[in-house]
């Protein structure tokens, strides 16, 4: 079972709605508890990326004085946003009646949500947010840092939501992808109404129902009954999954970082932005 839970800040609109999920989340596990308003505490971590902001870039001659003043500028005005953010989150947090806590935070944005996470259970993320506040990073590279590095489930949000209960797990048999269908399952983000798809995808047909049932007899032990969904590969994993994807739209899909060949592919090189920027439903990832 859940019981905290790490919300990376900043202003942009995937980041709103990881707020408004977050908070949706502890108030559902509030619910489902009795009423119990401490069943999950919920941080929230803004971050001013000090080294982006301070990084060397290419001045004339005499022109440094001229960025040490803009760097200074631009420290103070992510600071004010900083606060601004992390205050309409204890507002926010406050007037649903959830536990919650305001971390402002200097450095790298990774190592920052690293070090945090570590007394979370999950970490959420808007797949747009960059904390640099001024300035637009790609999409996905703390992603994959966080990815590589962390220790923790990070649940990672686009621009807007579905508005259904279906979830779908990519299932592939490896140690990464089993670990991510127990990690979604133990910590219980999910509502009564749930509808859980999982997905295999091989060259063999075989093999892919002897994954899935062996992810549906796990599923079953903890009272979920899934629908099973074996792909015959024709084309690259991350083209059949993304047709399952859009065909289901789902409100989640449960991925493991590294896969076993084929969902590997998934999460790394041109197909991690792929699959960061193409869903329209929260990404589940843990390793």
């Amino acid at each position: 079972m859940i019981r905290s839970a790490l919300l990376a800040l900043d202003n942009s609109p995937s980041s709103k709605i990881s707020l408004d999920m977050s908070i949706a989340l502890c108030q559902r596990y509030a619910e489902k508890n009795n009423g119990k308003t401490d069943a999950v505490h919920l941080s929230g971590v803004a971050i001013v990326d000090l080294p982006g902001i301070k990084a060397p870039t290419s001045v004339p001659i005499g022109a440094g004085a001229y960025k040490k003043q803009r760097d200074e500028t631009l420290i103070k005005e992510a600071q004010e946003r900083m606060e601004t953010i992390l205050q309409e989150f204890d507002e926010r947090c406050t007037a649903a009646g959830i536990p919650h806590s305001c971390i402002p935070s200097e450095g790298l944005p990774y190592e920052q949500i690293e070090r945090h996470s570590l007394s979370h259970d999950v970490i959420m993320i808007g797949k747009e947010t960059n904390f640099h506040y001024e300035t637009s990073e790609n999409v996905g590279a703390t992603m994959r840092k966080l990815l590589v590095d962390n220790a923790r489930p990070v649940i990672v949000y686009p621009d807007t939501m579905p508005d259904n209960h279906r979830v779908v797990i990519a299932y592939d048999g490896s140690n990464p992808a089993a670990h991510a269908l127990q990690m979604w399952t133990l910590l219980e983000i999910r509502s009564p109404h749930t509808e859980v798809h999982v997905v295999s995808i091989s060259g063999e047909e075989e093999k892919a129902n002897a994954r899935l049932n062996e992810a549906a007899d796990y599923l079953k032990f903890h009272g979920i009954a899934p629908k099973l969904h074996p792909i015959l590969k024709t084309k690259s994993i991350v083209d059949h999954l993304a047709e399952k994807v859009s065909e289901l739209s789902p409100r989640m899909v449960i991925l493991g970082a590294y896969g076993r060949g084929g969902f590997k592919e998934t999460l790394f090189g041109s197909s991690t932005n792929r699959m960061l920027e193409s869903a329209n439903c929260p990404l589940f990832l843990y390793k």
